[in-house]
């Protein structure tokens, strides 16, 4: 997992759609968007404030000093561990253990 520090917070732009020829545009998500190191990172969410928490977390791990993914775009974290289990792996990896002590008559 390669790091930065160099991170660069952008505003919350908001997507907007027409509902047709000369009709108000309608906001229908916000998009979160910051660089690091030089590469653009972003992340879409249906609600503005959820927008705002997202993008205040990003911040305060800069200001705590946590490095940054290259490949995700998030603080360390953030980063939900690649080797991880499952919830599914761990259900058949517990089914295949006591498959051969479960008694067909129970």
């Amino acid at each position: 997992m390669t790091t930065s520090y160099k991170v660069k917070f952008w505003g919350i732009r908001a997507n907007t759609r027409s509902e047709g020829t000369g009709k108000k545009l309608r906001i229908v998500s916000h998009t979160v968007r910051w660089t690091v190191d030089t590469r653009e990172k972003s992340s879409t969410f249906k609600i503005k404030g959820l927008a705002e928490s997202f993008l205040s977390s990003l911040r305060q791990a800069a200001k705590n000093g946590e490095a940054f993914d290259l490949e995700s775009g998030l603080p360390s974290s953030m980063v939900k561990a690649k080797d991880a289990r499952t919830w599914y792996a761990f259900a058949v990896a517990y089914v295949h253990a006591w498959w051969p002590h479960g008694s067909p008559s129970c």
